[in-house]
């Protein structure tokens, strides 16, 4: 009885020798597969990081020069048709401010144009966004071309805007641009305060 016990633990040895490599290879596939998705799952989200990242800077920068320019049009000598860097033609055309001409009849000198940045949306899969900002242009000193004008030049009417924007051919453009609130409260400051700006970030 004892020589059919030593048998049966002689063969239930050799067994469990010959299921050990499969148990270590099967727990080294699973340990390198775990690691496999942690690497991917760590450059997928560096990757969307990196691409929101360059998004937000991009659209800074588009309604920044963008804005700006518009202002230019409006107030200066600056050919509308510099606009379609920044803007859709079909806003273009439409724009109410380009279109009223009513600083047509000055010369303006110099002015001060202020943008304060509130919001930017956009996820790194988007193609549009959308952004709030607050413009104001202040101390504008201009002079009528002729005689026959005499009243001042108008006041720009400051507001809070929410501008939406598209990725057209792999570049940013404003599409719309829509008023918020006239006239809002508070002062913009000198230089654009990145300590306000948010911006919403998905969360994996």
């Amino acid at each position: 009885m004892s020589e059919t016990v030593n048998r049966k633990n002689r063969e239930r040895s050799e067994a469990e020798k010959k299921r050990r490599p499969f148990g270590i290879a099967r727990r080294s596939i699973w340990y390198l597969l775990r690691w496999m998705l942690i690497i991917t799952l760590t450059v997928f989200l560096c990757y969307f990081a990196l691409v929101e990242m360059l998004y937000v800077s991009n659209i800074y920068i588009i309604t920044s020069e963008g804005m700006e320019m518009r202002a230019d049009c409006v107030l200066g000598e600056t050919d509308a048709n510099s606009l379609q860097e920044y803007f859709v033609n079909d806003w273009i055309l439409q724009d109410e401010l380009l279109m009223t001409q009513a600083y047509h009849p000055y010369r303006v000198e110099s002015y001060d144009h202020r943008l304060s940045f509130e919001a930017i949306k956009v996820f790194p899969w988007s193609k549009t966004a959308t952004v709030r900002v607050v413009e104001r242009v202040k101390n504008i000193q201009a002079k009528p071309k002729n005689e026959a004008t005499v009243d001042p030049a108008p006041a720009w009417d400051n507001a809070q805007m929410e501008l939406k924007l598209e990725k057209i051919d792999g570049r940013w453009f404003i599409v719309a641009v829509e008023i918020l609130t006239l006239d809002p409260e508070g002062k913009p400051a000198a230089t654009p305060d990145y300590s306000q700006l948010t911006t919403d970030v998905p969360h994996y």
